[in-house]
């Protein structure tokens, strides 16, 4: 007769910590992407790259800033809070912010956020995300290499 004895402790301890598992994942994940997009959208005023679309020139070509920097405060007034379970919010104070971003009949729009017109992160920001949540959900779980 053979007789197998299988410690399954270890196994059980994790699985009993998955709920608290999830819920610390998803609370970083949360904190993440408010730093990642707060974070791309302040960067974006000064890397053209990282802009969701070309800017439009400046018609007043005696001005000697950087388009959108006069003071700074509209490029330093990016935040993020986790507003709910499931929820980040990013924006700004600036009243004015919405009339860079979408333009107006008087002026064209010089978006900063990593959206498109419908509002969609920007495929390589969604991509940038996606693997980070990956990497801390599995950190989480315990599956990180």
């Amino acid at each position: 007769m053979i007789e197998i004895t299988i410690d399954t402790s270890k196994f059980d301890r994790m699985m009993s910590d998955i709920p608290g598992a999830l819920a610390r994942a998803e609370d970083r994940a949360l904190r993440y992407i408010g730093q990642a997009v707060a974070s791309r959208t302040t960067r974006a005023f000064r890397e053209s790259h990282l802009r969701p679309s070309p800017w439009a020139p400046r018609k007043d070509k005696k001005a000697t800033h950087p388009l959108l920097i006069r003071s700074g405060s509209l490029r330093q007034s990016f935040s993020w809070r986790v507003t709910g379970p499931d929820t980040v919010q990013i924006g700004t104070d600036r009243t004015y912010a919405s009339y860079h971003q979408q333009g107006t009949k008087h002026m064209p729009a010089r978006p900063f956020f990593p959206v498109d017109r419908n509002g969609n992160l920007v495929p390589d920001m969604k991509d940038k995300i996606a693997r980070n949540l990956e990497r801390i959900y599995m950190e989480e779980l315990g599956m990180a290499d």
